[in-house]
């Protein structure tokens, strides 16, 4: 499958119409970085979706390629240090399986970097699970470096100066 840029659709989610499809796909995220998906909570995961959906809509993006939704992302762009500096999180970036190792991933990534700067973030974190491989090796190549180390529940947190780019 070839990757072409304008191929790509972001779409504010719609939790009324599109909240199965996020639960899915966050369901799928889990069981790629635990295993399984008996500790993934429905109702917790909601309950995300509900205070980002809210808090900044541009942040929570359903990906379309055609008339097909592959993939969802997470991030919060409005956030500021102890010192006043904008920050951001990226909760998370997903793809369905058939659309992995494609390069689409890069056009997501690269999406989120270039709105992430156009918000005025300098930096920006995110997370992974140790052992998800695939995620860390894609992450320090495009720039990202570990910050302190994982936990158990959490993971390990990676940060990216986006001023630098």
């Amino acid at each position: 499958m070839d990757v072409v840029d304008d191929e790509l659709d972001y779409r504010s989610v719609n939790l009324e119409t599109d909240l199965q499809t996020c639960l899915a796909f966050r369901r799928d995220a889990w069981k790629a970085s635990y295993g399984s998906d008996e500790t993934f909570s429905a109702a917790a995961t909601i309950k995300w979706f509900q205070r980002i959906a809210k808090h900044n809509p541009e942040s929570f993006l359903l990906v379309w390629h055609g008339d097909r939704c592959i993939g969802q992302l997470e991030f919060m762009p409005d956030l500021k240090t102890a010192e006043g500096e904008s920050f951001a999180h990226i909760n998370l970036f997903y793809l369905i399986p058939e659309y992995r190792g494609n390069g689409f991933g890069q056009l997501l990534h690269d999406y989120v970097i270039e709105a992430l700067k156009r918000w005025g973030c300098r930096d920006a974190s995110l997370r992974y699970i140790p052992g998800n491989d695939r995620a860390e090796r894609f992450y320090l190549k495009n720039g990202w470096y570990k910050e302190g180390e994982p936990t158990e529940e959490r993971g390990q947190l990676m940060k990216k100066n986006l001023s630098k780019e």
